[in-house]
């Protein structure tokens, strides 16, 4: 089996590292702020010594720095962007270098430039569509990769609500997860908490890195056209 390196993984090596580095850097200056030795009883207030217009209560400013989960809010939907745009890149080789017709993927522009119909594809189409499409090319299917379809899908769904500053599961999300899942997958509860503390965080990543080597594989291994 061939192992082409797209040039999507150097971007997430890069967010990885830039993860692990904010990571560190939040902790120290966890650290540093926690031990402040105040003794006073009256508001402390925080600026920017860069000179904005930036005020904060130290004990709101501390709260917010001690909750890990808003690093990984900030960095969730890079990882999920970078796996569409190896979908896109995906799309055009498969047409472009394999032979794939556009048949192949349901709904994609007939007649727009093969780059141009690539992305809109992506953009515009469930990524359980999609994805199935290119794994299929390949002879593959969910089970290729942990998490399958339904930890794909809430990834996504998870990077939606992000996005738009959704904090908790609408109906909306509720019903792609359901569509996505086995009757022995549990679901939400309309209105609970988007979680995604290090743990939940670290989960989804796995799920997508696993979605896009066996969406990579899929492609690399079929046979160049002549």
């Amino acid at each position: 089996m061939a192992w082409v390196r797209y040039e999507m993984w150097d971007r997430w090596r890069d967010l990885t590292r830039f993860r692990f580095a904010s990571e560190m850097a939040l902790a120290s200056y966890r650290t540093y702020v926690n031990g402040f030795p105040v003794t006073s009883t009256a508001p402390l207030v925080m600026t920017d010594p860069a000179g904005s217009a930036f005020k904060c209560d130290l004990a709101d400013f501390t709260a917010v720095l001690n909750d890990d989960q808003q690093l990984y809010r900030v960095l969730f939907p890079s990882y999920v962007a970078l796996v569409e745009d190896l979908g896109r890149e995906l799309v055009e080789t498969a047409y472009a270098k394999k032979g794939a017709q556009r048949t192949a993927f349901a709904g994609i522009d007939a007649t727009a430039p093969i780059d141009q119909a690539a992305e809109y594809w992506i953009t515009g189409t469930p990524v359980d569509a999609w994805g199935a499409a290119l794994l299929k090319l390949g002879n593959r299917g969910w089970s290729s990769f942990k998490g399958g379809r339904r930890g794909v899908v809430e990834a996504v769904t998870v990077r939606n609500l992000c996005a738009h500053g959704i904090p908790v599961y609408n109906q909306k999300a509720l019903n792609r997860l359901a569509a996505a899942s086995t009757p022995s997958q549990k679901l939400p509860t309309l209105g609970d908490p988007i979680v995604l503390d290090r743990a939940t965080f670290s989960r989804h990543v796995a799920t997508l890195r696993g979605f896009a080597r066996s969406l990579a594989d899929s492609v690399a291994n079929l046979p160049d056209v002549p």
